[in-house]
């Protein structure tokens, strides 16, 4: 994101006076000790938003997206306009555990992150939702549901993509909400005057906490492989 400045500034150029023999002061004379007053004046113009904004590193330095190996084919969104998702990752699930009824996968790429961005210059705050779909199997298109199913983020956190003024965005889920499948779910909020900017929003980079997929045992029909969609929707309503 780039701004544009252009800065005039005025100053008040003094003279001092010497006065000699007993002369009274004239009225207009200024002291050392005096206060004034100068004024400075800025024309700001925001950047422009007819372009995409490219994937920018998760570590929150600012520099380009090196890519993540485990999913090489994703290159951003290439949405346009003042209020973008511009990357969103997609998450492989490996099965690693089974235990009281319950199957456990962990997603693999510890690279994964959302980045949001808001050229709207306005502050008036937005809200990150994600809605994980049903699972469907490749095999027979048996289908498994937000009752036998659900993800946790893990630890999630807000990195600011370079330097920044703006206060930061904030995570609405702890690392063990469980967010069911179908089902709309708010994970990130900026609230008024806070969000301005681009942001990344980190997935499954802790590996104590990291992002899992929750089955019900008893809903597995058969082994096969499942496959579904993490709808990340950005809104600026905050209601």
């Amino acid at each position: 994101m780039t701004r544009w400045t252009s800065l005039f500034v005025t100053s008040l150029a003094l003279t001092a006076l010497a006065l000699s023999g007993s002369t009274a002061a004239d009225a207009s004379t200024r002291t050392p000790n005096d206060d004034q007053t100068t004024t400075a004046k800025v024309t700001l113009k925001g950047g422009d938003t007819s372009g995409a904004v490219n994937p920018q590193n998760p570590d929150g330095s600012g520099s380009a997206f090196p890519g993540d190996d485990l999913d090489a084919n994703n290159h951003g969104t290439g949405s346009t306009g003042a209020l973008t998702i511009d990357y969103a990752s997609n998450l492989v699930f490996d099965e690693n555990s089974y235990d009281n009824g319950v199957i456990t996968a962990t997603a693999t790429n510890h690279q994964a992150f959302v980045q949001v961005s808001d050229r709207r210059y306005t502050g008036d705050g937005w809200q990150l939702m994600l809605t994980p779909s049903i699972l469907v199997g490749q095999s027979r298109a048996s289908t498994i549901g937000g009752s036998d199913a659900s993800i946790e983020l893990g630890v999630t956190k807000f990195l600011a993509s370079g330097t920044t003024v703006s206060k930061y965005p904030h995570v609405t889920t702890t690392s063990t909400t469980r967010l069911p499948l179908g089902e709309m779910a708010k994970v990130g909020q900026a609230d008024y005057g806070t969000g301005l900017g681009t942001w990344i929003y980190r997935l499954n980079y802790d590996t104590t906490a990291p992002t899992k997929l929750l089955v019900n045992g008893s809903a597995v029909a058969e082994t096969q492989t499942y496959t579904g969609m993490l709808n990340w929707t950005l809104t600026d309503s905050l209601h």
